[in-house]
């Protein structure tokens, strides 16, 4: 099977591979990041002077890191071995949890925002209430988009998934052109390369499960439009037996004399 739409033609299993390689890598530098995020403190020495909410604000944030790095790394690993036992039912199955995750997360995000919004509006005023609307606004807005992702997914209904797909490369195209003037050359060339590889890999998952379930439909249609064929066949057989084998008496026989 090959990834055709949103992309060059590349073989499943080499797609697949490249999902999982990306994933382990990442998520191995990710604990790493997580246990240096840890050591924070007791490597610049603030456990006497630091605000004991900043240190659990820095504990907390390298577990919670740590335990999401732990969990895409046991995911890559799967599916990496999956993908190298040729076991495709189970690459697809893979694939398809990745890309709820991604739509999930994703929609926690935007749902997050649309709260801090609505918070924002109620008990602000003025610049707060305005940019409460703005950050409601948006959060309400692109929350359709996820939503979209899961539903199609769950229903098998690629038209959704390729409207997130699409809504994906526009902010994605954005983005690209807002990275290097907000930061300047230097560091908006690094913002540009963590957020193409990002974008590779979650709208890579998205678009192989995409390509998998129009695969799907072309074979579902084909099994149907084959079993169509077959009744048709049959029921053409068992009138032309019918005909061959159906010969009523005639109520009114003809005359001895013809017969003869």
């Amino acid at each position: 099977m090959k990834i055709t739409r949103f992309c060059w033609g590349v073989e499943l299993s080499r797609a697949v591979k490249y999902l999982g390689l990306y994933g382990l890598v990442m998520s191995v530098i990710g604990v790493i990041g997580a246990v240096l995020l840890f050591a924070l403190p007791s490597i610049l020495g603030l456990h006497q002077d630091a605000d004991p909410n900043l240190l659990g604000g820095l504990y907390g944030g390298a577990v919670f890191s740590m335990l999401i790095n732990i969990g895409w790394f046991i995911f890559s690993h799967i599916l990496v071995e999956r993908n190298r036992n040729n076991d495709i039912e189970g690459v697809k199955r893979m694939i398809k949890i990745g890309s709820y995750i991604i739509g999930s997360l994703q929609a926690i995000y935007f749902a997050i925002l649309l709260i801090i919004g609505l918070i924002f509006v109620s008990i602000g005023s003025g610049g707060m209430g305005i940019a409460g609307g703005i950050i409601m606004t948006i959060g309400g807005i692109f929350l359709i988009f996820p939503s979209l992702l899961l539903h199609g997914i769950r229903t098998n209904s690629p038209g959704k998934v390729k409207i997130w797909i699409i809504v994906q490369f526009v902010i994605f195209v954005l983005g690209l052109f807002a990275s290097i003037p907000g930061l300047g050359v230097r560091y908006g060339l690094l913002e540009m390369i963590v957020l193409c590889l990002s974008f590779m890999y979650f709208m890579g998952m998205v678009i192989v499960h995409y390509n998998i379930m129009l695969e799907n439909d072309r074979t579902m249609n084909m099994e149907i439009a084959a079993g169509m064929n077959k009744e048709t066949s049959m029921d053409t057989t068992m009138k032309t037996k019918h005909r061959e084998f159906s010969n009523p008496m005639s109520d009114n026989p003809p005359p001895y004399a013809a017969v003869v």
